[in-house]
């Protein structure tokens, strides 16, 4: 563990952590636009600012990409923070003034509208890098980059054209703080061709990267639920079972935990490939444990069955 102030508080914080992290894991709210969990750090924002003493220097850094060390002081509302943040978010308001996320944290910090000597311009797209991080990062489909420098820095698809890559899974849209990244589902989509006109059927539509990608419909309801490209692509990678294929979340079979047999080992949790296993205290008895699998997480691949020493888990048959 690392000690380390903030705010005159001694707190700790866990080794290779960041000062954004260690004040987090503390209770301690540092705002930012471009940081996510799931995301390697980055500093595209410069929200998060704040003021560190080490020996005898002090400096303005980005909480989100600085780490924290032993015996590091760290101000994250000194008058040069504030003075700081009240800079970028000027600059913010006059890249997107029209962006609810940046009104209501200029708001917070009394900045009403950017500086004289900034022009405003009409964007929404904030340049954090969050969907473009989320696409490389987590989906690793690598369908959207950075292009351009300087003003004419953007977000988008190889070329400007249809982002071949893009498996309409929706993260870009999920991780992005301004909502300029439009996704819709079409349940009779057509298409006009020189014969006539193309029934296509459900279809997802994600107009920022220019991609239509066919819906495949639940085998039990007939509902449209994901891409079918976006399946393909994951039947060849992951390790799922047929019924994420053919079955829409809320009609999958799901393990179930047999509570008597369980004994709260952790071995399915620390298996489970998706994190959608907890433990939980066992008819209310604090001295016991057992394992329960969260559905709004689990993707059904079934990897606890197998890792389970009791046999405390099981699968129901599929009617």
């Amino acid at each position: 563990m690392v000690n380390l102030t903030i705010n005159g508080n001694k707190v700790k914080a866990a080794e290779g952590s960041t000062i954004l992290q260690a004040a987090r894991a503390n209770n301690i709210m540092i705002p930012t636009l471009c940081s996510a969990d799931a995301l390697e750090s980055y500093g595209a924002c410069r929200v998060c600012v704040v003021e560190i003493k080490i020996n005898k220097n002090f400096a303005i850094e980005a909480s989100c990409t600085y780490p924290a060390t032993e015996g590091m002081e760290v101000q994250t509302d000194s008058p040069a923070v504030i003075k700081a943040r009240k800079y970028v978010l000027e600059l913010l308001l006059a890249r997107c003034p029209n962006v609810k996320a940046v009104q209501e944290l200029a708001a917070q910090y009394g900045v009403e509208k950017p500086g004289d000597h900034l022009s405003v311009e009409n964007e929404y797209c904030i340049l954090c890098g969050l969907c473009v991080r989320a696409c490389n990062e987590v989906v690793k489909a690598g369908a959207i980059s950075f292009f351009g420098n300087g003003k004419k820095k953007a977000v988008g698809s190889p070329f400007g054209l249809a982002a071949e890559d893009c498996i309409g899974c929706g993260t870009c849209a999920f991780v992005c703080p301004t909502g300029v990244i439009k996704i819709r589902d079409i349940e009779n989509a057509t298409d006009n061709i020189p014969a006539g006109e193309l029934q296509i059927g459900p279809e997802r539509v994600i107009e920022n990267w220019d991609r239509n990608l066919k819906l495949k419909e639940c085998k039990h309801s007939g509902n449209p639920y994901a891409p079918e490209f976006m399946l393909e692509k994951f039947k060849k990678t992951m390790p799922l079972t047929p019924q994420f294929f053919d079955i829409a979340p809320s009609y999958r079979e799901y393990p179930e935990v047999d509570e008597e047999r369980c004994v709260g080992c952790g071995a399915c949790l620390d298996e489970c490939p998706v994190g959608a296993i907890r433990l939980k205290i066992k008819d209310g008895t604090k001295d016991e444990v057992c394992s329960n699998i969260m559905k709004t997480h689990c993707c059904g691949c079934r990897t606890c069955t197998i890792y389970c020493v009791r046999s405390a888990i099981q699968v129901p048959a599929i009617a």
